[in-house]
């Protein structure tokens, strides 16, 4: 065979070709063809998709003729026995002449079949559902971190030690570390504040600490109308460890592929946690089922579908296109890069046929095409906002903190006042 991309076959054989549902890639659909006077309904499996599309250029180009055959729903993975299950499993029984796929290339798998040339490569997704901007009461502490309000307190402290102690070395003064702390807090929530003693030293000090609350008060009050303005999505998982990290969220992935064929070895490292995860909290469907799953679980935030990125536009076109609304995430980190193929039966003479006009649809980049049309929806989704301009106005919701706190001082004051009455009560009895 000096040149496979111009053979043809002079007579059409027929092949039976083994598929599932894995949009976009291919979708397989059951066709009522049963004519007029039929008693019984007659279907056929018709497949969708751009791998039907190349398949339906693949025949044109051999000049062949087939009929789509399914399994169980699954690509292909060995089990304890060393049988296969899935697509592989039919061609190494001779129900398939030509797995559709397409197939994860895998050391494992090429043991048993051959594969063809890549025709795309993908990486996996962690998909969840879109979190929503979230109210923070506690928004009020967030212009400074614990550090800095640790060290605001521990400042005016000693602003009122120095005081105190620079006071008592004065003539005819009595000092007092609870008047010189009050004013230091007067100022920083700029209060009026009563005149410090005639003393150049003092005045200094004070200068100082008014240029510093000038600082901390000016940042604050920025900072703080910037978080009242602009509120922040949180991204909670946005890669594989956070997954992990989490132990009450569910997994859920396709069964019997290449990457769960691994990790029932794996042992180290990240994907040997991810295998000791899988089998505690992981749940493995078909492959024509998990995109479905997006739209029934993932909305209460305890569910993350392992998924390609195609798979990953396909669900959000489809969610775009059903409501309008971008309702999923797709994480930025990713992980598990294969490249995807056809497979063959050992030693077929089809794998080279079909190589050759894989190159050609590559070179040309038709596949891409043809994938794109699957996902018309996608790119409205792809590039939303982590923080978004808030224009709703503040309900109590917002704010229940800054009351609580307002609440509580006044309990704690009246409670001091009680405590002084009782005091001066005593006082008086005993005196």
């Amino acid at each position: 065979m000096n040149n496979p991309l111009r053979f043809k076959f002079p007579r059409a054989p027929h092949l039976r070709v083994a598929a599932e549902s894995w949009p976009p890639h291919v979708e397989v659909l059951l066709k009522d063809v049963s004519g007029p006077g039929v008693l019984q309904e007659t279907f056929l499996t018709v497949i969708h998709g751009p791998m039907a599309d190349f398949l339906s250029a693949l025949a044109a180009s051999l000049n062949f003729t087939y009929t789509i055959v399914q399994g169980d729903g699954y690509w292909g993975a060995p089990s304890d026995n060393g049988t296969w299950n899935g697509m592989i499993g039919m061609l190494l029984e001779q129900r398939a002449d030509l797995g559709l796929g397409p197939f994860g290339l895998t050391y494992q798998r090429s043991q048993v079949v051959d594969f063809t040339f890549p025709i795309f490569s993908e990486v996996l997704h962690i998909l969840v559902t879109r979190p929503g901007p979230l109210s923070d009461p506690w928004g009020f502490l967030d212009p400074f971190t614990w550090q800095v309000w640790v060290c605001v307190g521990v400042s005016m402290v000693m602003v009122a030690v120095v005081e105190t102690g620079m006071e008592g070395m004065l003539p005819n003064q009595t000092p007092s570390f609870t008047t010189h702390l009050w004013t230091a807090y007067e100022m920083l929530i700029s209060s009026s504040a009563k005149p410090v003693a005639q003393s150049v030293a003092l005045r200094v000090t004070v200068c100082l600490w008014l240029m510093a609350v000038l600082v901390l008060t000016r940042s604050y009050s920025g900072g703080l109308t910037s978080l009242l303005a602009v509120k922040t999505v949180p991204l909670k998982y946005d890669s594989l460890n956070d997954v992990l990290d989490d132990p009450q969220i569910t997994l859920l992935m396709e069964g019997s592929t290449a990457l769960t064929g691994y990790l029932q070895s794996a042992e180290g490292g990240v994907y040997g946690e991810l295998g000791r995860a899988v089998r505690v909290r992981g749940v493995q469907v078909k492959a024509s089922q998990l995109q479905e799953l997006a739209y029934t679980l993932l909305a209460d935030g305890r569910h993350a579908i392992f998924l390609e990125e195609s798979g990953c536009d396909k669900v959000y076109s489809d969610g775009f296109t059903r409501t309008g609304r971008c309702d999923f995430y797709m994480s930025r980190g990713v992980f598990w890069p294969l490249l995807y193929a056809l497979v063959v039966p050992r030693a077929s003479p089809l794998r080279a046929l079909i190589n050759a006009r894989i190159i050609a649809l590559r070179e040309f980049g038709v596949y891409e095409v043809w994938a794109r049309s699957q996902t018309p929806n996608m790119t409205h989704c792809l590039r939303m906002p982590t923080k978004i301009k808030f224009q709703e106005a503040y309900t109590i919701f917002h704010l229940w903190v800054v009351f609580i706190v307002l609440a509580g001082g006044m309990v704690l004051a009246f409670l001091v006042f009680l405590c002084e009455l009782a005091l001066a009560r005593l006082t008086y009895l005993t005196s």
